[in-house]
């Protein structure tokens, strides 16, 4: 508060800044420029109602007294979703490593200078108002999940002011029938809710299934509403219902000039095929309006699992080849709306093999035939290969007796639903060392050569175990010599994803602005290494026993090894040995990256944008996706989606990094170049 007090009081005793619009050349104003310091705040904070706030570290307990008990219960959370959510100054992820086009961030850097938090959209547009008026950088920031900062954490927001929409928290459920803004009645929607800007999955979905219905949205439960749909966000449902962005029906937004707007299809359609998966950077929405879905009476699952026992390379990869096969010219042509995972083996340490699939109220008897191709095959294979497998059909899920899915349990006190789930933790207050990802497409899968009809299958096959980090071979470099405590399975996920979607779901998708790419996406292949970090604290003990648990965990120090004894003892209370496992961490470090960077270029290679091959999710992609425009959203659709920048903000106020745009800023997003 005191240092609140000592800007305002500053920026008070000179002149206003002038405003209007940024030229070519000029740059945003940010702390401690002198252009902030001439700055009076004062009118902002009475017209946001006091609501002005300095932006303090989630970490600040332990940068003012590192022995305190505020210190410790802090340090004790950092596990927790939910303690870097209702900070300001609080963010998933803590920064990335170097990368091939640029050095990496770590959030161990001033934040942004000054924060509005705010309760509604006068504030919003208070704040927009303002930072467009005397050329301020803005950040806009919900729950602070964006894995590449753009909601503050990246230092080129540093000294900006920040827009928190974290405390509009309405939900709105509209009793009668709902004609969105500007549309004739009778395209009117039954069951449909507004959510302001700050909820959470957390809040939206108890309250949906205290009415008896869904919403489909993220699956993570402390993932905001507003930043998920404006890139898509998937879920357990996605394939039968539909993404996020796919069932917004309305927006309220404060445009770049600070003026209100509701936009739908039949209002400012531009702007609003723009939000339905264009990223952020079009405006500040601060009302999300969605259809909804009967509860499900039951969820279905079915599959095919299986193993391959030899343990020979050859017969690895032919299995993966086939299971591969299955998906590509099986189940996924049959668009019968299936969620799940293709699980391929990967090396003989991990040899079993499925498609496991899910959905609401699905038909199990008719997705079973689309396994009799991969059946037919493992019960030909010769007994030497050791493969075996079977189709399973486990029954049906209902809905309890309570007449709620609702369970006990979540953190933080919500409750739980069978198609959400908390945040893993190596996704918590981490550190990300890698986080790629790649649609793998039915062309990507298909293609063939003259001497190899399946090298595209094979090309998959053996990037998913490269990707696993446990085996090797095939077209992909190898990078066996990963720790083992960085294993994930061979698998693809088809929840963010559109391949299987059926056909409705399909027409709503192609109302949106996302990657058309996804209508013939196979699955999802990520790979990621987070790890648990604080680079903001002194490297002492009490930092290192806060981490150590999920350090053994994602960091790959195993048990018996010398590094292990040295770290064990640093977070025991020994000093010296706690900086001897951070130094000797960060060599380890710094070999991994190295590796690391060998597989995303082997990806990017092998999955090129360009083709058909792949694209990638703007919600969780590569900090230096190559071709990124193409990747996130198409060549056709970029085009639309610049010519919407350009229109609703000319000036490129709401600025972020791989937003439709930031090609013609700096590369701080910080000065206009034309």
């Amino acid at each position: 508060m005191l240092r609140l007090l000592w800007l305002l009081g500053a920026a008070a005793a000179a002149s206003t800044a002038p405003g209007g619009a940024l030229a070519p050349g000029q740059c945003r104003c940010r702390a401690p420029q002198p252009c902030w310091r001439r700055v009076d705040f004062t009118p902002l904070n009475t017209s946001v109602g006091g609501r002005l706030e300095g932006v303090a570290d989630e970490m600040a307990s332990c940068l003012r007294e590192a022995d305190s008990a505020e210190c410790r219960a802090d340090l004790n959370s950092t596990d927790s979703e939910f303690f870097y959510t209702g900070r300001v100054g609080g963010f998933m992820h803590t920064g990335l490593a170097d990368g091939p086009v640029g050095p990496g961030w770590s959030i161990a850097h001033p934040l942004a200078a000054l924060a509005v938090a705010a309760e509604g959209p006068v504030d919003v547009a208070a704040t927009v108002r303002f930072a467009a008026q005397h050329n301020l950088r803005l950040a806009v920031k919900g729950t602070g999940h964006d894995w590449f900062g753009r909601s503050g954490s990246h230092p080129d927001l540093e000294g900006a002011l920040m827009l928190w929409t974290h405390r509009m928290k309405s939900i709105e459920w509209h009793a009668a029938e709902f004609t969105a803004e500007g549309c004739a009645d009778d395209s009117s929607v039954a069951h449909v809710v507004s959510v302001g800007a700050g909820v959470q999955f957390a809040d939206l979905y108890p309250e949906a299934e205290k009415r008896g219905r869904l919403v489909n949205g993220g699956t993570c439960t402390s993932v905001g509403v507003g930043g998920c749909t404006l890139g898509g966000c998937f879920g357990p449902f996605s394939q039968r219902l539909g993404p996020a962005a796919s069932n917004l029906l309305q927006a309220k937004v404060v445009l770049a000039n600070g003026t209100a707007a509701t936009v739908s299809k039949c209002s400012h359609p531009d702007l609003f095929w723009a939000l339905r998966g264009g990223g952020a950077g079009f405006a500040v929405v601060t009302e999300f309006t969605f259809r909804s879905y009967r509860s499900p009476d039951y969820l279905t699952r079915v599959g095919y699992s299986g193993s391959v026992g030899s343990g020979k390379a050859e017969d690895i990869e032919a299995t993966a080849v086939e299971v591969l096969r299955a998906a590509n010219e099986g189940f996924l042509a049959a668009n019968q709306g299936w969620n799940g995972d293709i699980n391929v083996p990967v090396s003989a340490r991990f040899s079993n093999f499925s498609i496991s699939l899910s959905t609401y109220e699905g038909n199990a008897t008719a997705a079973l035939p689309l396994f009799d191709r991969l059946d037919a095959w493992v019960k030909s294979r010769p007994a030497a290969m050791q493969v075996s497998g079977r189709k399973v059909a486990p029954p049906v899920r209902r809905r309890p007796q309570s007449g709620t899915w609702a369970q006990a349990g979540a953190p933080e006190g919500q409750v739980r639903l069978p198609w959400d789930d908390p945040h893993h933790d190596n996704e918590i207050g981490t550190e990300h060392l890698i986080s790629m990802s790649k649609w793998l497409t039915r062309t990507a899968l298909g293609r063939g050569t003259a001497e190899d009809s399946d090298a595209g299958l094979r090309t998959v096959a053996a990037a998913l175990a490269n990707v696993s980090r446990v085996g090797c071979g095939g077209p992909l470099e190898k990078l066996c010599t990963l720790p083992a405590a960085s294993v994930v399975r061979g698998r693809m996920g088809m929840d963010k994803s559109q391949g299987n979607a059926n056909l409705r779901t399909r027409e709503l998708f192609a109302e949106t602005s996302q990657n058309p790419v996804l209508l013939e996406t196979v699955g999802f292949m990520t790979s990621q290494w987070h790890v648990p970090s604080l680079p903001q604290l002194p490297r002492t003990s009490a930092t290192l026993r806060s981490l150590w648990v999920r350090f053994q965990k994602y960091a790959g120090i195993e048990a018996g090894e010398p590094l292990h004894a040295t770290c064990a003892a640093g977070a025991a209370g020994n000093e010296t040995q706690a900086a001897d496992c951070f130094a000797q961490w960060a060599e380890r470090r710094a070999t991994i990256v190295a590796q690391l960077a060998k597989l995303r270029a082997t990806m990017n290679w092998h999955f090129p944008t360009a083709g058909g091959y792949a694209g990638s999710y703007w919600n969780e992609a590569d900090y230096y996706e190559p071709h990124w425009q193409r990747s996130f959203w198409s060549d056709e659709n970029y085009r639309r989606l610049l010519a919407v920048k350009r229109r609703w903000d000319p000036d490129g106020l709401l600025a972020c990094h791989h937003c439709v745009g930031s090609e013609l800023l700096s590369t701080d997003g910080n000065c206009r170049l034309t």
